[in-house]
């Protein structure tokens, strides 16, 4: 595995979305990763699920199936 290409792959693909549900998603990605790296707690990451949920910012496992059944 080339990590550097890998890097350079993944750079170019996102260059190329213009999706933006697709690239919130990748945020939320890239910012829990860096939040696990910096020490939040699972608690922490649970309270803001809940309140994700609570505030309606979540989509069904349906919804997000249909939307990006193309990359399945």
């Amino acid at each position: 595995m080339n990590l550097d290409a890998d890097i350079i792959w993944i750079q170019n693909e996102v260059a190329k979305i213009k999706d933006p549900d697709l690239i919130r998603a990748f945020k939320s990605l890239l910012l829990y990763s860096e939040k696990k790296t910096t020490g939040d707690s699972l608690d922490l990451l649970l309270e803001r699920s809940l309140a994700d949920l609570k505030e309606g910012r979540t989509k069904s496992h349906l919804e997000v199936k249909d939307k990006y059944k193309k990359w399945l």
